[in-house]
């Protein structure tokens, strides 16, 4: 690997050869991390992080061997849950005195796990996920109608924004008019995981987050009183195991993981794969004559640019993974990202490729006990959203240069900011 290196992002930057001198943190890093990934895969699958402490783990032989000892490595990462995350106290506080401290219940050890996920279970089921299509269809077909007259729009927040949200704030029982909103305390939710908040932005953040649980509190008693066919009645309604009612840090625990889950990686997902498209022209002509392709589309999108790159685990005990001693107590840091392009696992791996067999054993929605509920529904939108544009605009191409095209500094999450787009409309 030579040692001066582009990234995408258009900020030119030295490649690391050496483990020491990765910097996961740097946001230039993070606009395109692949060479980081590859010099850590390579030298170091096991690495622990100078800046943070983390285990990182790269290899999909290692990752593989963590999903599948729950025991050891625990996806709970303590009881003070998502405000761990914040490093002031005063930031802390306000949670505990305005809020809730709340854990992401979805995110549970065996056997718990799977008492609170059946409770919601029910909403992210296949033939549901068939049942909402016409409901996912008007949706895409309102949003290209509005767009589709211009030639041009900027695509993340012009479609891979509202599309996502409008689908899952349906499904959680909220109304429409509250999108906006609803938008600001998602993204709020996950910014703690890019791991570079000031102490300022800390207090904004917090309260932004609180103020969204005081939001669902309101709307689970209405659920509670009037319910629905939607995930907030269930909350409010169902009993863990069939016993006993759910507490109120425990629904928000679900609900706001649902509510951000449902959301933010989907429409990371759809921006992503519509930018490969304009990187493979010869893909998206493939696509126009052939829609079974899509499904490859879809998994090869998901597995070279997943939008959650990485999450993290806690190790129960003193352990030893892929020839590492682990203390007890340590975090360990999976990158989905590297897994999804190791070539022991994927030949060629930066290749996009829609003959690839194994591309759905992909990391993108992790895999075991914590496979992402909403794989189903997202996999959904994500078919409908490319075959519906695919049918309505020709000759799609950058409105900017793509060294213009920048990506939000995250540890955890692969998002673009924007993707303006000049098109066709179709005939």
């Amino acid at each position: 690997m030579g040692h001066l290196s582009r990234y995408r992002s258009g900020v030119s930057s030295i490649a690391p050869i050496r483990p020491d001198e990765v910097d996961l943190l740097d946001p230039v890093v993070q606009a395109n991390p692949y060479l980081a990934y590859d010099v850590l895969r390579e030298q170091a699958p096991v690495w622990e992080m100078p800046q943070t402490g983390f285990y990182v783990v790269t290899s999909y032989a290692g990752l593989d061997e963590v999903i599948k000892d729950p025991g050891t490595f625990s996806i709970e990462l303590g009881s003070m849950g998502m405000v761990s995350l914040f490093r002031t106290e005063v930031a802390r506080k306000i949670f505990k005195e305005e809020g809730w401290v709340v854990g992401t219940k979805l995110s549970t050890d065996p056997p718990t796990h799977d008492g609170y996920r059946s409770l919601i279970d029910v909403s992210f089921t296949a033939g549901r996920v068939r049942k909402s299509e016409p409901f996912i269809r008007d949706i895409i077909e309102e949003l290209l109608d509005r767009l589709t007259p211009s030639g041009r729009c900027e695509f993340v927040s012009d479609f891979c924004v509202p599309l996502p949200l409008r689908v899952i704030t349906d499904r959680l029982g909220l109304p429409e008019s509250d999108l906006g909103q609803l938008k600001i305390w998602s993204e709020a939710w996950v910014e703690p995981f890019s791991y570079a908040m000031t102490p300022d932005r800390e207090l904004e953040v917090a309260r932004e987050m609180v103020a969204l649980q005081h939001y669902l509190v309101e709307w689970l008693e209405r659920k509670r009183q009037n319910p629905q066919e939607d995930i907030l009645s269930d909350l409010a309604n169902g009993r863990f195991r069939g016993e006993r009612f759910l507490t109120t840090e425990e629904m928000l625990g679900i609900a706001e993981q649902a509510l951000v889950g449902g959301n933010e990686t989907t429409t990371n997902a759809i921006a992503s794969g519509l930018l490969l498209l304009l990187r493979h022209p010869e893909v998206m002509d493939a696509l126009r004559q052939d829609r079974r392709l899509l499904k490859p589309f879809i998994e090869e999108t998901l597995r070279l640019e997943a939008p959650t790159q990485g999450l993290l685990r806690r190790t129960t005990r003193e352990t030893v993974l892929l020839g590492v001693p682990i203390p007890k107590g340590r975090m360990v840091h999976l990158r989905f990202g590297a897994a999804n392009r190791d070539p022991a696992v994927f030949p060629e791996p930066e290749r996009l490729d829609l003959t690839r067999r194994n591309a759905g054993s992909h990391m993108a929605f992790s895999q075991g006990e914590h496979h992402c509920l909403g794989a189903p529904l997202a996999r959904q939108e994500m078919k409908l959203a490319f075959e519906m544009l695919l049918d309505r605009w020709s000759e799609i191409q950058l409105d900017v240069a793509e060294e213009e095209l920048s990506y939000w500094p995250s540890l955890t999450l692969r998002a673009l900011r924007t993707l303006p787009l000049r098109f066709q409309p179709r005939d």
